[in-house]
């Protein structure tokens, strides 16, 4: 992760979003989500929705570049009102956390996950929460590695199960502690 670094993104970033999006989830899901799932998935269909999420500016989404200088990975994350162990209030929807497959295991995710963390805690947040498919070992083994904990039942969407996991305490994961 040398020269690697993390910015924030704004509506300029729209298309490497896209672009990076649409190629994470063939990289990731094929094999994972049902090939239909996996067909409505087209360029076109992320450049809107991205345009649509800067547009509404409610996400906070951050790109990952590389030492080369080219987008590898961005993530996502609101403020959210959920149920989280039993106790409703004001935490953070982890919405996305992408990476190309040659920029995992450089420890980029790790430092998308302290950034978010720490901005989560700026906006006084306290707690996080994502969803995963099930079947996604690596990623839960990843957010499991990073302190997260599952929670609730598990769920279908866009055809495949998933699970919640969620974070109670944001100081570790901000670096405000030993991510291990």
């Amino acid at each position: 992760m040398s020269g690697s670094r993390i910015r924030a993104a704004g509506a300029a970033d729209a298309e490497s979003i896209a672009a990076l999006n649409l190629a994470c989830w063939r990289e990731t899901y094929s094999g994972l989500l049902p090939a239909e799932t996996m067909a409505e998935l087209t360029s076109a269909e992320r450049l809107h929705h991205w345009r649509a999420a800067f547009a509404a500016d409610t996400a906070n989404v951050l790109l990952t570049i590389d030492d080369d200088g080219v987008a590898v990975g961005f993530s996502e994350w609101r403020p959210h009102q959920f149920a989280f162990r039993g106790r409703i209030g004001r935490g953070a929807e982890i919405s996305a956390i992408y990476l190309l497959r040659s920029a995992q295991r450089r420890g980029l995710g790790r430092a998308l996950m302290r950034r978010m963390a720490q901005e989560m805690r700026a906006d006084g947040l306290k707690w996080a929460g994502l969803v995963v498919l099930r079947d996604n070992l690596p990623a839960r083994r990843f957010y499991e590695a990073l302190g997260g904990r599952r929670f609730g039942r598990e769920t279908v969407r866009r055809g495949a199960p998933q699970l919640a996991y969620g974070w109670r305490d944001l100081a570790r994961l901000a670096g405000d502690g030993d991510l291990g």
